[in-house]
């Protein structure tokens, strides 16, 4: 669906998709108006739409090399760049870059068979057992509210627990089978592989799709002049080959500029006036998103599918600097608009009156950044006078409503207080001796010197606790009682702003660095650096079984930042 001229999937690229669907509709685009009679092409390739008919979408996702031809460049901020065309042969979906949208309702179910059409694993690519598996895979629904266990022999929720050695093997295939609850909230979410150990190689290869959850009696976007976009936001890391066949190549090879939907710096044409609903996911292993339009007006309305509390937020302020922009504590600016991987953000965009062309900006949001321009837009045609949502439209979900203190302290109260580390593999923080048999860091000389000696580790944040990484049989499990709620606290000693993720619930934020914040609702958060915290409260509602959080830059949990939480009844 990405080759270099970024035209529209051929006829048997879009029976393909047609003839994996067993039941649901597969659909030209999202709703909404297309920028009919401009002069300029809009080359923004929009990923295939699958929806629920009546009460079922069911397909067949296919994990298999595509070989396809994409434009990249090193991250840089000049259009239209030193940009070269790349021949690829990368991991997919059913041979595309960049999975289907899977639309679905309230009440619907979601049935995807996985076949495994990867060939054989290739050992000894690493003296890490765990990262000889780049050709295992596994499959999460990122951020949806579903069982995540085998709840009938053979059919499997958001069930990602397998051990490196297992998951679903070249050859093998697993029935998945989500049902999306009549409360849960509406917008962006999307699925990937998560496979301990070699989910970033797969997710950098571009493995990813979105998912659109609906809500009928939602009111806030009912206007067909509307256009709706979904927005996949990438890196890819490829070697002198243009592959990313092992976990080394993931890490070692340069990241690319960010692609759109797989295509470089593309071109997104609006008329004067006119009104868009963007999707931005960042679907990138490492690197933060902090988009800035220059001249338009783009509201922030959701974040990771939870609306705001009946507000827009400006995000087009958004300057340079280490931590982006956002809420100011302790003296640092702190992510409002900054997509961390993992997250997505649900924003308004309305194009400026005057024809031209503007850029779409990704500001430096690390210290390793840099500023890139990531796509122009281009205001032509005829002026249109669309009517901006009103945000006391945005919807309340009663599973979305503040988690107070008497809340709390009536199911249970519990606290945890937690960390991620990266640490030296001689640090007196970590737990010792390493458990035979077991490998915690990659050694000197095996691939990846950068990360050598090095443990991806998580715990108690105690400091008299000692901290192991997911592989290890010393690392704890969190254990939490059904219909419990809990308020955790997440530290961070590095430098770089670790996005935590937990499967299923989400999270509502309530303290950055200890200081209270206006809360919000997400599931990906990034915890400040250097000592930074992030406290959360969540509901353990619905469901009983394994699931885990970690670290979502994907290197970082593949070595093994990450633990299992396993709630009981």
């Amino acid at each position: 669906m990405n080759n270099t001229s970024h035209t529209a999937p051929t006829r048997r690229e879009a029976l393909q998709w047609v003839f994996g669907l067993t039941s649901g509709t597969a659909v030209a685009s999202l709703a909404g108006c297309g920028g009919s009679f401009n002069a300029t092409t809009d080359t923004l390739p929009d990923p295939q739409v699958l929806a629920s008919s009546n009460g079922l979408l069911s397909l067949d996702l296919n994990a298999q090399y595509a070989a396809q031809t994409l434009t990249i460049a090193a991250a840089q901020a000049t259009y239209p760049g030193d940009a070269k065309k790349v021949a690829t042969a990368l991991r997919s979906f059913n041979g595309q870059y960049m999975a289907p949208t899977l639309v679905l309702k309230l009440g619907d179910t979601l049935r995807i068979k996985l076949n495994n059409k990867l060939p054989t694993n290739v050992s000894g690519q690493s003296k890490v057992n765990y990262l000889n598996h780049q050709n295992s895979t596994n499959l999460h629904f990122h951020g949806l509210h579903v069982d995540p266990r085998e709840f009938r022999p053979g059919v499997f929720g958001d069930y990602v627990v397998d051990v490196a050695e297992a998951g679903v093997l070249p050859g093998a295939s697993r029935q998945h089978e989500v049902t999306i609850p009549m409360d849960h909230t509406n917008g962006i979410y999307w699925y990937h592989p998560h496979l301990h150990g070699s989910s970033n190689v797969q997710v950098s290869s571009g493995m990813f799709g979105a998912i659109l959850i609906r809500d009928p009696a939602d009111k806030f976007i009912t206007s067909s002049d509307i256009r709706e976009r979904v927005i996949h936001v990438h890196k890819v890391t490829l070697n002198k080959d243009g592959k990313t066949e092992s976990f080394y190549d993931s890490v070692n090879s340069d990241a690319s500029s960010f692609l759109l939907n797989g295509a470089y710096q593309p071109t997104i044409v609006m008329r004067p006036g006119e009104v868009q609903n963007w999707h931005f996911i960042n679907t990138a292993s490492f690197y933060p998103f902090n988009p800035v339009l220059d001249d338009h007006t783009m509201l922030l309305y959701a974040k990771d599918g939870n609306v705001l509390d009946r507000t827009f937020k400006s995000v087009n302020l958004a300057t340079s600097g280490d931590y982006g922009s956002g809420s100011t504590v302790n003296n640092q600016k702190w992510p409002g608009n900054v997509l961390y991987p993992g997250n997505r953000n649900s924003v308004i965009v309305k194009a400026s009156n005057v024809p031209g062309t503007y850029y779409l900006r990704s500001v430096k949001a690390i210290s390793s950044d840099k500023d890139e321009v990531v796509a122009r837009i281009v205001v032509e045609g005829f002026p249109v006078s669309t009517a901006l949502p009103l945000a006391t439209d945005l919807p309340r979900y009663v599973d979305h409503l503040p988690i107070t203190d008497a809340e709390l302290a009536s199911h249970g109260g519990k606290q945890r207080n937690l960390v991620l580390a990266i640490l030296p593999s001689t640090s007196d923080r970590l737990a010792s001796p390493i458990p035979a048999g077991e490998s915690w860091f990659i050694p000197l000389g095996d691939g990846a010197d950068g990360m050598a000696n090095t443990v991806f580790s998580s715990g108690d944040a105690s400091s008299s606790a000692k901290l192991s990484p997911f592989q290890s049989s010393l690392t704890a499990t969190q254990t939490v009682a059904l219909n419990a709620v809990e308020e955790w606290t997440i530290q961070n000693i590095n430098g770089y702003p670790h996005p935590f993720h937990i499967h299923v619930n989400d999270s509502y934020v309530v303290k950055v660095n200890g200081e209270a914040v206006t809360p919000y609702w997400a599931d990906t958060l990034p915890v400040p650096p250097n000592g930074g915290s992030i406290t959360f409260r969540m509901r353990f509602t619905d469901f009983i079984g394994k699931y885990v959080w970690h670290c979502h830059a994907l290197d970082h949990e593949d070595l093994g930042m990450m633990q299992l939480v396993e709630v009981v009844a």
